[in-house]
């Protein structure tokens, strides 16, 4: 009779699941985000970079200054240099600020202010705002088999750079990326102008995304504006509208104001030196690396080399090189490489639109942008390994790329949490998602003798060579002497990874249709 019972039960919840399968999807990812927030909530008390303080400056300006100073006040260093969207975003949470404590707000008395109240109200904002992203991520996954929909789940929502990045050193690029998702699915289905509109709505969130703007631009001209002359120039006008439109909401005020110079001035400061401060492992690294062996290798045979007077992480690049050698780069030959290395996806783009290939594109363009762009952050990289996250079970070939990708990834995180008490959690983080990587791809992805080869294999042992000597080794033989070298080790060894992905992203895309 047990048994009988139990078979009806099972029964009757397949029916139902039947009836509103998106409501069992909802209830699965519900609780997968749960489990998310729950270690996130553990993170509050840990450590906190100056983005910290860069964010409750931006809540204070915003709930005291008027609009038409927000983009001029320096009453602190952190200035606000993110687009007119995101500084609405602070606006709106900084009247919640406020209610939970003044101080907050307060632009004078709140400078560096550490207070548990401000800890917790920020921490707390980044993971309400996380709800974008698993909006997103249900959106994109709802109508897929049970065990993809899961590891997707677990590669974005359990993401292990998002919590270091976001819920750690601080900062908000789950609901940013939630944007991209929401976006990029649109149009995987069709819907070329709720694509167009919200990517707009993205641009003017955060700038940075700016870098898929051409193959956006591409795929929507020759995929939405089709049909005719006439129906077609018509659908362009309707796109260009919704464009400008998203646009003039955000940046109107200021044009008001007169303020659109200062706000542009704000959020492209070139002055800036080629590499931030940890070199983020792009093409780069290598260049200057090779400058360095270059310069040294002239020296030891007599050539005379002017030793470099300006750095690659600051100042102005224009007014004295930071080479020795190899010629200097400036924010217009990035510019010009950026464009150059994406160009093989436009003319993919232009040639075959295709709403299947969209997210490989577009991460593609991503990945360009941080290879070879300017003054890249090493948190960039969330840009393309977010979107690849939803392509990642298509197929054995795409599952051992984002392996290797999101470890690299990943591990180019490490130096952003260099405190003592914060080492055991990253790298739980990344062996933990290795692993469920490693048994969740194994399972969906039968064929193709398993997710890593040899060569892969020996290049993720290689990252345990770089940790040892980075922890255990150097400050044994080098001591206090020579600090950037482990960063510089994890910079070139990482970069490597990267590069192996743009290849492979690249020989795709020219192999798909």
């Amino acid at each position: 009779m047990k048994h009988l019972s139990h078979e009806k039960q099972q029964l009757k919840e397949k029916h139902t699941n039947l009836q509103n399968p998106h409501g069992h999807v909802i209830k699965d990812l519900i609780w997968f985000s749960l489990i998310a927030a729950f270690f996130k909530l553990l993170l509050i008390p840990a450590y906190r970079s100056t983005d910290f303080e860069v964010h409750r400056n931006w809540l204070a300006l915003t709930h005291t200054l008027p609009l038409s100073q927000w983009y001029t006040d320096e009453t602190s260093p952190w200035t606000l240099d993110y687009p007119p969207f995101f500084a609405y975003f602070e606006r709106f949470l900084s009247f919640f600020a406020s209610l939970v404590d003044p101080t907050i707000t307060d632009l004078y008395n709140g400078l560096n202010y550490t207070a548990p109240s401000v800890i917790i109200f920020q921490r707390l904002s980044v993971i309400a705002s996380d709800t974008v992203l698993i909006y997103a991520v249900y959106k994109f996954t709802k109508n897929m088999e049970l065990k993809k929909r899961f590891l997707i789940w677990v590669l974005v929502v359990w993401s292990p750079g998002l919590l270091i990045v976001d819920h750690v050193h601080f900062q908000y690029n789950g609901f940013l990326l939630g944007i991209l998702l929401i976006s990029l699915g649109e149009l995987q289905k069709g819907n070329d102008l709720i694509g167009g509109f919200v990517f707009a709505v993205l641009l003017c969130f955060k700038h940075l995304f700016a870098v898929a703007g051409p193959v956006y631009f591409v795929y929507l001209f020759r995929h939405y504006c089709r049909g005719g002359i006439l129906r077609g120039f018509g659908k362009l006008v309707t796109m260009g509208t919704v464009v400008v439109g998203v646009f003039m909401v955000a940046y109107g005020p200021f044009a008001y104001y007169g303020q659109i110079e200062q706000v542009l001035r704000r959020m492209f400061p070139f002055g800036r030196g080629l590499c931030h401060a940890y070199w983020a492992p792009n093409f780069w690294v290598f260049y200057i690396l090779s400058d360095k062996v270059l310069a040294f290798v002239l020296a030891k045979l007599g050539f005379h080399i002017q030793p470099p007077t300006a750095s690659f992480t600051g100042g102005l690049v224009g007014d004295s090189s930071p080479f020795a050698v190899l010629p200097t780069i400036t924010p217009s030959v990035t510019f010009a490489i950026v464009l150059l290395a994406i160009s093989p996806c436009l003319v993919k783009a232009w040639r075959n639109p295709d709403p299947k290939m969209i997210v490989r594109q577009v991460a593609y363009a991503y990945t360009c942008g941080f290879l070879f762009g300017w003054h890249v952050h090493e948190k960039a990289s969330l840009h393309f390994l977010i979107p690849l996250a939803v392509v990642a079970t298509e197929s054995i070939e795409d599952a051992r790329h984002y392996f290797i990708l999101s470890i690299v990834s990943v591990y180019s995180l490490f130096p952003l949490l260099y405190e003592a008490q914060e080492y055991p959690i990253k790298v739980v983080l990344l062996l933990l998602h290795a692993a469920l990587m490693w048994f969740g791809f194994s399972s969906i992805l039968k064929e193709g003798g398993g997710v890593s080869r040899w060569v892969d294999k020996i290049y993720l042992v290689g990252f345990v060579g770089v940790e040892v000597w980075g922890q255990f080794v150097h400050p044994l033989v080098f001591g206090d002497r020579l600090p950037f070298l482990p960063l510089m080790m994890i910079s070139f060894y990482c970069a490597l990874g990267m590069m192996y992905s743009w290849i492979w992203q690249l020989r795709c895309l020219i192999r798909s249709p």
